[in-house]
């Protein structure tokens, strides 16, 4: 049934506003807004929308579209309750602005104050840097948090002691930033039952929907509730099973959407005042986080000072697509909503707007081309991301290790301790903040109830990257049976994580281009002055016979640590070391000698001030002229390695030696190749990370 309300004022709680609108602002045709949802609904093959209209202080428009539950045939209308996701964030704000009138809480107090046993961890400081109205307006520093609890899956939900416990933890410092977060909201609830000796359920009900009339409103979903709620659908159509949150002040709320339209007249002028004073309405509506350009979060809503001042919420989830808009300055509010994903809602908002305000555009979808694809723009990172990170992701099931390479070529790979390397996919960096998705398994109670990937979302805060790593449901479409599935939505879930970087080096390079000796520069000093010629031909450098001593060296930094290199060196004529290589671990260097003392010798010099001739790594070789040997060479925390093709020749305990250099070999560091009184060759000179 459909409701048009020209000049019936809400009975004996409305304060009717004596000033007109203003010239831009105009009543619509409801009619023609009406056929447009319907002929939306026949497009879209959304089951329904519920919709409601308020100005000037009266409810000019509310009705339902399609149907509420389509097994049953039953139609929505606007009393038709529906689950209204994040809309239940300035509800609880409001809640908890009436235990602020009332006395019984400071929104600027530390959250934990309020809490019981498990309390808010703040990694950047003191735990009671988190205030109450950081969790209101999502600066609070705690990450993503949702969880969905099927009742046909038969998980309990976790009381909430639990899920502070679990994840009450920053990932970022409170106050710096904003970032939605769930969680605030939960702890927000449990706050309000604590102060109220009430639960959140029973005191929200009492002082907000039936202080305000809002007779089709409740929170969860009781029994002899059910029979007037919309069912939630999936894309494909299908009913979803009844879930429920370990969140609900940020989620867990129905509304009807004539009830939300009350719930727009507090916040749109002085009405109810003996439900919330104008002056705690107020505050709600002051952005004290930023969003972004014109754009802040006060308590509960979301402000817009563009073109109009606009406040507003949004609400989504599995089964679920809301939206309530205010626009204070025309007292106007428009309330739509959907029971199923859909972007429905914010289309008929926007409609609505713009065919009540002269100069709000509506954009209209071209339903005949197809969305343009968008190239993902390259991935640079900076030099400081650039490496190999490693260290551990915080779970309350203990830590698990990640290792992550960042290379210069803008290839970003990472693997969790005992799984397989995988790549970072949409790797960015936004305004210091680096983010990406991988393959993973945390392998904690909570991720391991279905499939899940691993999202970064990571700052270099003092030379380490510090954040989140979340694991949210894989949401991949499957085939079964020849059929489309989507999977349902469970959980994302924060993580606090730290990492190191260990070596500056995150993936493969080339050393040696082939063509010539760019980055690299002829050793001259000491035993070098009278080298031989040294030259580029056919991708292979060449260093002729020395007297002693020929030899290149990397003409720029070089990783100190944690690092890999391949080459191929061959001896061309001579009988000393064709291959001196000489490298750094960490603060000291040593020599990789081949073909030494006669043309034979193997080794490390010096280890514990012993050569390569008199250590535990000398072993022998024999050398044949123009014959090409893989080398290989690895620089780690744990251990020197060096295998010539794929013979291990050296595996030497990094921490249990003394390495050093002879004083003929200083002009080669950080990282040589040297001959002596031998000609020799090099090729495919190549770095990358150890255990890459």
């Amino acid at each position: 049934m459909r409701f048009l309300f020209m000049a019936v004022a809400l009975t004996g709680l409305l304060f009717s506003l004596e000033s007109p609108m203003t010239v831009d602002a105009k009543e619509p045709d409801f009619d023609e807004i009406s056929g447009w949802i319907e002929r939306q609904l026949d497009y879209t093959g959304d089951p329904g929308l519920a919709v409601a209209v308020v100005k000037d202080g009266e409810i000019v428009f509310a009705d339902g579209f399609g149907w509420s539950d389509k097994e049953k045939r039953r139609r929505a209308n606007e009393h038709t309750s529906y689950s209204i996701a994040s809309i239940s964030k300035p509800i609880t704000a409001t809640a908890i602005q009436k235990l602020v009138a009332a006395g019984k809480l400071d929104v600027d107090q530390p959250a934990n104050t309020y809490l019981g046993k498990a309390k808010i961890k703040n990694r950047f400081g003191e735990d009671d840097a988190v205030t109450v109205r950081q969790l209101l307006n999502h600066t609070s520093g705690l990450g993503l948090h949702y969880q969905f609890y099927y009742g046909v899956d038969g998980y309990p939900v976790p009381d909430r002691d639990t899920t502070i416990d679990h994840y009450g933890i920053t990932t970022r410092p409170p106050a710096e930033s904003y970032y939605y977060c769930n969680l605030g909201y939960g702890i927000l609830d449990y706050i309000i039952a604590r102060q109220s000796d009430q639960t959140y359920a029973e005191y929200t009900q009492q002082h907000v929907f039936d202080a305000l009339a809002m007779e089709h409103s409740f929170i969860g979903l009781p029994a002899v509730k059910q029979k007037n709620v919309a069912v939630r659908y999936d894309r494909q159509g299908a009913a979803i099973p009844l879930y429920e949150f370990d969140h609900d002040g940020g989620s867990a709320v129905y509304a009807s959407a004539y009830d939300l339209a009350r719930f727009a007249l507090l916040h749109l002028e002085d009405a109810f005042q003996e439900v919330l004073e104008p002056k705690w309405v107020q505050q709600m509506k002051e952005p004290t986080a930023q969003v972004g350009t014109n754009r802040g979060y006060g308590m509960g809503w979301l402000i817009e000072t563009g073109e109009h001042y606009i406040v507003s919420h949004t609400g989504g989830m599995p089964g679920v697509a809301t939206r309530l808009t205010l626009v204070p300055e025309h007292n106007l509010g428009v309330v739509c909503l959907s029971n199923t994903e859909s972007n429905l809602p914010h289309r008929t908002v926007k409609k609505i707007l713009s065919e009540t305000l002269d100069d709000y555009p509506y954009d209209h979808p071209n339903l005949l081309l197809r969305p343009r694809r968008r190239s993902t723009p390259a991935f640079n990172p900076s030099p400081e991301l650039q490496g190999t990170w490693v260290g551990e992701i915080q779970t309350y099931e203990g830590p698990r290790q990640l290792q992550l390479w960042i290379g210069n070529d803008g290839s970003c790979r990472a693997r969790l301790e005992g799984q397989l390397v995988t790549l970072v996919s949409d790797p960015k960096l936004t305004e210091g903040l680096f983010t990406g998705m991988l393959n993973g398994d945390l392998q904690t109670s909570d991720t391991s109830r279905v499939k899940h990937r691993l999202r970064l979302r990571l700052t270099i805060r003092n030379g380490q990257l510090t954040g989140a790593v979340e694991a949210v449901t894989n949401m991949s479409t499957r085939w079964i049976g020849g059929e489309k599935v989507i999977p349902r939505a469970y959980y994302g879930l924060s993580h606090y994580t730290t990492l190191k970087k260990i070596s500056t080096v995150g993936s493969q390079q080339t050393l040696f281009n082939g063509r010539n000796l760019d980055g690299w520069e002829i050793v001259k000093k000491y035993d070098f002055k009278n080298h031989g010629s040294i030259q580029v031909n056919d991708g292979v450098i060449q260093l002729g016979k020395g007297s002693p001593a020929s030899g290149i060296k990397v003409a720029g930094p070089f990783p100190k640590m944690n690092y890999e290199v391949e080459l191929e060196a061959r001896r061309v004529d001579g009988n000393d070391f064709f291959c001196g290589l000489t490298f750094p671990i960490h603060d000291t260097f040593c020599t990789l000698v081949i073909g030494g003392w006669g043309g034979g010798v193997v080794g490390l010099s010096n280890i514990d001030t012993m050569a390569a001739v008199e250590n535990e790594t000398t072993s022998y070789l024999e050398v044949e002229d123009n014959r090409w040997y893989k080398i290989t060479l690895r620089v780690s925390e744990e251990r020197i390695q060096v295998w010539i093709d794929n013979a291990e020749y050296a595996n030497v305990k990094t921490k249990e030696h003394k390495f050093d250099i002879w004083w003929e070999q200083e002009p080669a560091r950080p990282f040589g190749l040297v001959s002596w009184n031998t000609r020799a060759e090099f090729r495919n000179i190549r770095i990358k990370p150890s255990g890459w």
